[in-house]
């Protein structure tokens, strides 16, 4: 025999037998050539293919090659292509090297032979089959005339198809009969025949057909990997995929051919009989495990092989399980044991899921809880989350959340509880369950009081145990009222009603329990939440309290800020008066300011000749808090510099009319109060005030900080934090309130020096009228050196000056006394302006006061009408014709005193008949809503020709509004020419 190589490709042996004598490159297959030689087949080609991806689409090339100078094979070769490339692929995918295939043909037939190193024969699946794979045999039983599958020994097998000419059938060639075992492999090796009974044979085929496409998908993956058409699998799913295809393939096999046996039969359910060696159990737990976690990967899309159905799950589950125990007592020694039957398997796990559902659905459910909790920032934030979710989990007829009025005293007997929030039940039994108290004999305060958790089954036990029950809530037959604990302290109760007997079982309870304690912390962190709040809020009032203080010198308006910030916010009415430094008593008439919350703190109320009340004149001789019983009035000292300086009471307001209690008279009534709140606490009558302002009631109210997390009635707790809160501010206002004291005292020593310095009156100049304004700054800015003088000269002039120290106080006063001292000397001296400013400069700056001064000096000749004007950096005069504009000389200025300059250049000025001279300071044209230019316009624009002095004077104060309030001091001379020459 010769052999002629046609083609070549790395990795491929092919060659065609034409008679030559060249060795054959694989001896062994040397008898199977000489078998078919006897039956007629001639080999027409040989090939060794490598395990490679690419070796089914290689032979289809070799074979088309093989049979290209066959014109009878023209219509075979696609077959014969397609069968020898599905065949390779079976071959590669599921068998072991070395692969071979070999090309017959005889008298217009074809036969291929497809030979590998495994010796498990093929599973063809039966028409109509869902798995993934055998397809490829399918497709081989459908085209071949016959096929089948011969054993090589315990080294390999042999699968071959025929195809004949003219022979093809439409239907599916049967296979024949294999001369091979099922498992040779098998052979020799001990093992024990297990029995696990019948299953469904589509579930049996189903299941195996899910493992094998995972199969398939792993190798053609990791061949993928390995020829670098795809990136590797990763590290972990690798292994998995391995064991899967590796570690339990005998029982995986032997299932599969029974299950394809029975189905060929046409058998409904499979009776699986198989023979396994003992280390099966230890595979078949890894495979177990190792599904199990492959099933992660396919939940999330990581594979293209679906997640298994439940039912497979559960079949794999069981079948394996059932073949490690029966294994393991075989190897034991023991004998076989019963194993449970699917069925009943899966009523078993239906048992446990229906179990594990319950338990899944309330976990959920008390993580949505406990979601919602993180969010939750109030009690009634709290209870909309739990109640709702818990009457639904429980299919309770009604629930609701309690907590103690009073929270770090829950034990205590007669307390209140209040009611954030509950769902089923009415109003009339939601007025019934705020109306219960912490010593009443219900299982909802009992929970709250003792701290246990209350479970009542049936109709008889709620009315055995809790009587009241009965008329409290006749529909209910089962209840449970659990405690919410947070370091031993109740912070209040849940309560849940059932309209049918319920058992609470431990499950049950558990869950309710869980529930109680998360809302028991959901609770606490809404009330450190608040605390944290009322903090925060607290330290801004304070220091908003603070700076509105600070922004006033006045201290009456200190004590009226005060008042507003007290009412409505800590009591319904306040009130405070001044305490003269020899004290009060209750026999003497002290004024005192009034604000109540009925204006909503808007009006200021000031009663006159009242006699205080007798909390204030304690809280005044005492210097401390004075607490009436009686009324429930509290009296706040004001103390300053260790005396109490005014006092604030807090109370409440009394109506409209006049009167405490809505008697026509104003007389009190202990039976009918003016409010609920005094209904309830009988023997307190009102001490009230003129004004219709009484002080009684409590006087922290209950709607003091109404955004607490207990939206009600503040505890006891929050009634000291805001007594606190008020001692605060009072002690706040009480340091204002002396800063204003003191500087009131200095302020009227300033002014009364000022006045002292200032000329009571001025002289009498023929032809000319005079008139002159002084006015101190308000409150809140000390008294200026402002000043004016006017002196009469020798020839009928008159000498007009106007000056400004820098500065206020006592300092500025004393400045512009000897200011004004000595300008009066100097202008008797001398007669011209400039000589006397120049001497007030040589004066500035020999007295010991680092200050400047702004002067201008005029001197009026009434006779010859004429103007002499010099200035020291002081503002110009406002000179008003009779007919003609006002207007402002140019008087050039000069630098003020003090500069160590002395230059000031006159200004000679004729004036009309009838002409007014106005000399002023900054203070009546500059503030700081109005520049001083738009100021000085204003003047000059309102300055009416014709009127006197005095009406120009209030003129002009009013429109520049200088009348009250003005920030700094104002000096104002007004000069008029009479008309008599």
């Amino acid at each position: 025999m010769s052999e002629e190589v046609l083609f070549a490709d790395p990795g491929y042996t092919w060659a065609v037998d034409n008679g030559s004598a060249a060795p054959d490159p694989w001896p062994a297959a040397e008898p199977v050539a000489a078998a078919r030689a006897a039956d007629g087949w001639l080999l027409r080609g040989r090939w060794i293919l490598a395990s490679e991806p690419s070796a089914p689409a290689m032979v289809r090339r070799l074979i088309k090659a093989a049979l290209a100078g066959d014109a009878w094979a023209d219509d075979l070769r696609p077959d014969v292509a397609l069968i020898a490339s599905e065949l390779t692929a079976n071959a590669w995918l599921h068998g072991l090297p070395p692969v071979e295939a070999r090309l017959f043909a005889a008298q217009e037939a074809v036969r291929i032979e497809i030979s590998d190193g495994s010796p498990t024969p093929p599973v063809c699946p039966p028409v109509g089959g869902q798995g993934l794979t055998g397809r490829g045999l399918g497709l081989v039983a459908a085209l071949a005339t016959r096929w089948g599958v011969d054993g090589a020994g315990v080294s390999g097998k042999v699968v071959w198809a025929e195809l004949a000419r003219g022979c093809a059938d439409s239907g599916t060639a049967p296979i024949i009969d294999t001369s091979i075992d099922a498992d040779p492999s098998a052979a020799g090796r001990a093992s024990f025949n297990v029995r696990l009974g019948d299953v469904p044979t589509d579930l049996l085929l189903a299941a195996k057909n899910h493992v094998d496409g995972l199969v398939r998908e792993f190798t053609l993956a990791t061949t993928g990997a390995q020829a670098g058409s795809s990136g590797p699998l990763p590290t972990r799913l690798a292994e998995l995929l391995r064991i899967v295809t590796t570690r339990f393939s005998e029982p995986r096999k032997a299932i599969k051919r029974q299950a394809l046996a029975a189905a060929a039969a046409g058998l409904p359910r499979t009776t699986l009989d198989l023979a396994l060696s003992p280390r099966s159990a230890v595979a078949g737990e890894a495979y177990l495990a190792a599904l199990e976690e492959i099933e992660s990967y396919a939940r999330a899309a990581r594979l293209l092989t679906l997640q298994s159905p439940p039912q497979h799950v559960a079949f794999r589950r069981w079948y394996v399980r059932a073949l490690v125990d029966q294994l393991r007592a075989l190897e034991g020694g023991g004998g076989p044991i019963t194993t449970p039957s699917f069925e009943q398997y899966l009523l078993n796990t239906l048992d446990a899921e229906v179990l594990a559902g319950r338990a899944t659905e309330r976990a959920a459910r008390l993580q949505r809880v406990t979601a919602a909790l993180a969010s939750a920032t109030t009690a009634e934030q709290v209870a909309d989350v739990v109640v709702s979710e818990s009457v639904t989990a429980l299919a309770a007829s009604g629930g609701v959340l309690l907590v103690p009025a009073d929270p770090g005293h829950a034990g205590q007997r007669g307390g209140q509880v209040l009611i954030p929030g509950a769902v089923g039940y009415g109003e009339e039994l939601m007025a019934q369950l705020r109306a219960e108290r912490l010593d009443d004999r219900l299982p909802a305060v009992d929970a709250l009081r003792n701290g246990r958790a209350i479970w009542l089954e049936s109709r008889a036990e709620c009315y055995l145990r809790y009587p009241d029950l009965a008329r409290l809530e006749p529909s209910v037959v089962a209840m449970c009222c659990l405690p919410l604990v947070v370091t031993r302290q109740v912070l209040g109760a849940l309560r849940f009603s059932f309209d049918h007997s319920r058992l609470f079982d431990a499950d049950e309870r558990n869950f309710i329990e869980a529930l109680a304690a998360q809302t028991a912390l959901a609770l606490e962190r809404a009330r450190l939440f608040t605390a944290e709040r009322r903090a925060r809020e607290r330290a801004a009032f304070l220091t908003s309290a603070s700076d509105l203080f600070a922004s006033t010198l006045d201290s009456g308006r200190i004590l009226e800020r005060l008042l507003r910030l007290l009412v409505p916010r800590h009591s319904a009415a306040a009130a405070s008066w001044r305490i003269p430094p020899h004290g009060i008593s209750a026999a003497v008439p002290l004024d005192a300011t009034v604000v109540t919350a009925a204006t909503g703190g808007a009006d200021v109320v000031r009663t006159q000749g009242v006699p205080p009340p007798g909390p204030v004149v304690a809280a005044a001789g005492r210097g401390a808090v004075v607490r009436e019983p009686t009324t429930g009035t509290v009296a706040f000292p004001l103390i300053v510099a260790g005396r109490t300086a005014a006092v604030v009471a807090l109370g409440r307001a009394g109506f409209a009319d006049g009167s405490a209690d809505g008697t026509a008279d104003g007389t009190a009534d202990d039976t009918a109060g003016s409010t609920a709140d005094d209904a309830s606490r009988p023997g307190r009558a009102p001490a009230r005030l003129p004004g219709g302002t009484t002080f009684a009631a409590a006087a922290f109210p209950d709607t003091a900080f109404p955004d607490t997390a207990f939206a009600g009635t503040a505890g006891a707790d929050t009634a000291s934090e805001d007594e606190a809160l008020v001692e605060e501010l009072i002690r706040r206002a009480s340091g204002a309130f002396g800063n204003a004291l003191q500087f009131e005292r200095e302020r009227e020593i300033a002014v009364t020096l000022q006045r002292s310095l200032l000329p009571r009156r001025l002289p009498r100049v023929a032809g000319l009228t005079f008139a002159w304004r002084y006015l101190p700054g308000s409150a809140g800015a000390l008294v200026g050196g402002d000043w004016y003088d006017v002196l009469a000269l020798e020839g009928g002039r008159a000498a007009l000056i106007i000056g400004d120290v820098m500065g206020h106080g006592l300092h500025a006063a004393a400045t512009m006394g000897q200011l004004r001292a000595t300008a009066r000397a100097y202008a008797l001296d001398s007669f011209r302006p400039a000589a006397i400013l120049t001497a007030l400069d040589a004066a500035m700056n020999r007295l010991e006061q680092a200050s400047i001064s702004t002067v201008t000096t005029a001197v009026l000749d009434p006779r010859r009408r004429v103007l002499t004007v010099a200035s020291a950096g002081h503002l110009p005069p406002l000179l008003i014709p009779r007919r003609r504009r006002p207007w402002f000389p140019p008087v050039e200025p000069g630098p003020p005193l003090g500069a160590g300059v002395a230059d000031y250049p006159e200004l000679e000025v004729p004036l009309e008949p009838g002409s007014t001279v106005v000399l002023f300071t900054d203070g009546l044209v500059e503030d700081r809503s109005r520049p001083i230019d738009q100021g000085l316009e204003l003047l000059r624009r309102h300055a009416a020709p014709g009127l006197s002095p005095e009406r120009l004077c209030d003129g002009l104060l009013a429109t520049l509004d200088r009348t009250h309030g003005n920030e700094d001091d104002v000096a104002m001379l007004a000069v008029s020419l009479t008309d008599a020459d």
